[in-house]
């Protein structure tokens, strides 16, 4: 294989509502490049309704790219494994899916790296890594100039100001796959706020 990291695996995902309680989280699930013109087409509505039918509690959809909030228990692994291998079932789609929780959504919100240059909520950018770079990694990218775009890595989050707008960028999450062989997907700034209001 290539060593490439594409989020969870995808493995048999069995009803959520045999396990206890006591471990239910709130999760945001981002599948990779469903909805995106006429390719890996996923109806949200019946994704809704699978998903409970599985077991998830509480899901809720915002726009029709893969911005799926659940309530189930962890660990993240089996939530996106679960989440995946659904879609992969039920519509014949095969993506890579990460999990972030409710609590690392507020964190990455709270930590805003970039307030001080980011004006514009639809160009400033958050992309998420399924696994974090090293500490040379992060800091080999931070050292780099891309301007105008300005970078910040927390842990697994590249943080993104793109003043010219998303067609523009140089740091994109195409170009961070390719440079730590992880998948990545991208959510700007206004979107995670609005993902945030419905944890």
């Amino acid at each position: 294989g290539s060593g490439q990291r594409h989020g969870c695996d995808s493995v048999p995902w069995g009803r959520y509502q045999r396990q206890a309680v006591a471990g239910m989280m709130r999760w945001l699930v981002t599948p990779r490049g469903i909805n995106v013109g006429k390719i890996n087409r996923v109806p949200m509505a019946e994704l809704v309704t699978r998903l409970e039918g599985a077991g998830f509690e509480d899901v809720v959809t915002i726009g029709q790219s893969g911005n799926i909030i659940v309530t189930a228990p962890g660990p993240e692994e089996k939530v996106c494994a679960s989440v995946r291998a659904l879609i992969a079932s039920a519509f014949g789609v095969d993506v890579p899916v990460m999990a972030r929780s409710a609590d690392e959504i507020r964190a990455i919100l709270d930590a805003n790296p970039l307030q001080d240059v980011a004006t514009d909520g639809s160009k400033y950018l958050a992309i998420f890594l399924y696994t974090a770079p090293s500490q040379a990694q992060a800091a080999a990218l931070e050292a780099e100039d891309f301007s105008p775009e300005v970078v910040r890595i927390h842990g697994r989050t590249v943080f993104v100001w793109a003043p010219d707008g998303g067609k523009a960028m140089r740091v994109s999450h195409t170009a961070l796959e390719k440079r730590f062989r992880a998948t990545a997907t991208v959510r700007n700034w206004n979107t995670l706020e609005k993902i945030a209001a419905k944890f």
